[in-house]
């Protein structure tokens, strides 16, 4: 049997981030491959995803699912989603971001918060554009800014103990050439939250370059004590240059339900509806009758779930702080933190770590991590844990990696 060899398109190739060999010793695309064929027990924690038997989705999704079966009337709905839904959300969508939402030009429904990415960068960006991200940051921006054939400018990120964030000099200064600007927030990977004075000079960077911004609110109803978070499209004169990606894949543990939603300027929620239609046509039309109840008299329930992930957050930061030498900042919002194993043993063992050198030696000891690599170049010695877990299983696994960590 003969095996054709195809070449690899430009656009995927381009995806793969060949310019982080030179830091790491390969390609984002070939390392993520090495560590995914890297050994592990049979009893490997994953710390790269919510454990959504730990924390359920809310009654109302499996309901509304089966109703939406049942009536089986909107199987077909507009490329941009049914418009039904999307008078029903944009109120909550309002007063949650802080501005009015017109359901009919401004709001688009997603095939999951990933899908409004791609697709609001697909209406906005392409070859020989530049795209300022943070760093570190969503581990698949850059990637996508670089499969549309755009340039990314990485910002380094200040990170506080306390898990507010700035943008680290030079910062916006240097991404002058930037036509718009991305990053989440909170902050993926680190869950921190953006001070408000950060948020107004981002604003001030945005205006004055008659630039776009794309922000990534997965977790913005996640909060944590001290948050005070700030949501950019809120700000005088961000509305109409804001696009905001939002949806109940992680606070609510609906990520098998594949549906998101997207608030932006009309003309750019027009050039989302044109990829998504030759993508996927729209979001899973039974899916988006998931969101009939989502943001609706939530207030205890959401408030529950922040309280019970704030708990979890303080007993593993307590246990990963007594790995000597390992340091992290406290998130404020999210299910993530991202530790940096520099000052441990291992990290002194290996200075110059290969970009999944970490990640697969914690792989073989049981606890399959997100590296830094994935998230920019400045933390080559870093990783995330997604901490949405079984109490117990986080404790074992903390235990793991202490024991690759202290040498």
């Amino acid at each position: 049997m003969s095996i054709v060899t195809r070449r690899v398109p430009e656009a995927l190739q381009a995806a793969g981030l060949d310019h982080y060999a030179a830091d790491y010793g390969g390609s984002v695309h070939e390392l993520d491959v090495e560590l995914g064929r890297a050994p592990a027990p049979e009893d490997l924690i994953d710390l790269t995803h919510g454990d959504t038997r730990a924390f359920t989705p809310p009654p109302y999704a499996e309901a509304s699912l089966r109703d939406a079966v049942q009536e089986n009337t909107e199987a077909y709905t507009p490329y941009r989603g049914s418009e039904s839904l999307r008078r029903r959300l944009a109120p909550r969508l309002g007063a949650l971001l802080g501005r009015g939402v017109d359901p009919l030009g401004e709001l688009i429904i997603t095939p999951g918060t990933q899908g409004g990415l791609f697709a609001a960068l697909s209406a906005l960006v392409g070859r020989g554009d530049v795209v300022a991200i943070p760093d570190p940051d969503y581990f698949m921006s850059e990637r996508i800014v670089a499969y549309l054939g755009a340039r990314a400018v990485r910002m380094p990120l200040a990170v506080a103990p306390d898990g507010r964030l700035s943008l680290a000099e030079p910062g916006l200064a240097a991404a002058a050439e930037a036509n718009l600007l991305l990053f989440s927030h909170p902050n993926n990977p680190t869950g921190g939250v953006y001070a408000a004075e950060a948020i107004d000079a981002i604003a001030e960077y945005v205006a004055a370059g008659d630039r776009l911004a794309i922000v990534d609110q997965l977790y913005c109803r996640q909060l944590f004590t001290g948050a005070n978070f700030r949501h950019l499209a809120a700000l005088p004169g961000m509305a109409e240059r804001t696009v905001t990606l939002i949806g109940p894949s992680k606070t609510e543990s609906m990520s098998g339900y594949r549906v998101g939603v997207a608030v932006g300027p009309p003309e750019v929620v027009d050039g989302m509806e044109r990829v998504l239609g030759m993508a996927s046509l729209r979001t899973t039309g039974y899916s988006q009758q998931t969101l009939r109840r989502w943001m609706e008299s939530d207030a205890d329930w959401i408030a529950q779930r922040a309280a019970a992930h704030e708990a979890l957050r303080d007993e593993l930061l307590a246990r990963l702080r007594a790995i000597e030498g390992l340091t992290v900042a406290s998130p404020l919002g999210s299910s993530y933190v991202f530790p940096d194993a520099t000052g441990t043993a291992w990290g002194r063992a290996n200075p110059a770590p290969r970009g999944n050198a970490l990640a697969v030696a914690l792989k073989r000891a049981g606890v399959l991590i997100n590296p830094g690599y994935q998230f920019g170049l400045g933390a080559p010695a870093a990783f995330r844990i997604n901490f949405s877990q079984d109490a117990e299983r986080l404790v074992a696994a903390v235990e793991r990696i202490g024991s690759v960590l202290g040498g």
